[in-house]
């Protein structure tokens, strides 16, 4: 499982799936220090899955002026309409989110958006963050594939196909 890095129980502010270090939070909870590990310890290639979330961890800031990577929270952001849990929003919750007037933010050392409004912050994945999840499961210069293929979890929760606009 290559998502849920991060969530309202670590008491900061973290990407749900990133795929890269930022350098300045922990360098295991990343996909590609999970993807390694398992493959330098023996797991065929074959058999490991990059975890593709339709999801965000949404959390409450505890400075909504610090609204950076690794800011410290006071908990989990308010639930959504649809998934009625705080701390979690689906991809359409996280669409209504934005339209609101949300800031959206991209982490570029960890190549994965974030947003946030007030005192709520969401890491979330989109188009371009999928696109580069799957360029980095496939070595270019070879096209040698370098994981199985993506897992995406979870598609029940996708109402997007509504939406007229999705960032």
């Amino acid at each position: 499982m290559t998502y849920d890095f991060y969530s309202s129980w670590d008491g900061k502010t973290g990407e749900n799936s990133p795929p890269y270090s930022d350098g300045l939070n922990c360098d295991i909870l990343l996909q590609d220090y999970a993807m390694n590990y398992w493959k330098s310890n023996g797991a065929p290639a074959e058999k490991l899955l990059v975890g593709f979330p339709t999801y965000g961890h949404n959390f409450i800031l505890q400075n909504p002026s610090n609204t950076a990577l690794g800011a410290p929270t006071s908990g989990p952001g308010p639930a959504g309409p649809y998934t009625r849990q705080a701390g979690l929003l689906a991809y359409y919750e996280i669409c209504t989110f934005l339209d609101s007037g949300a800031t959206q933010a991209w982490d570029g050392p960890q190549d994965v958006p974030y947003a946030y409004k007030g005192n709520e912050w969401v890491g979330y994945d989109n188009i371009k963050s999928f696109n580069i999840k799957v360029r980095w499961g496939v070595r270019a210069t070879t096209m040698e594939v370098l994981w199985f293929g993506p897992l995406i979890w979870m598609t029940s929760q996708d109402l997007s196909a509504n939406r007229a606009n999705i960032p």
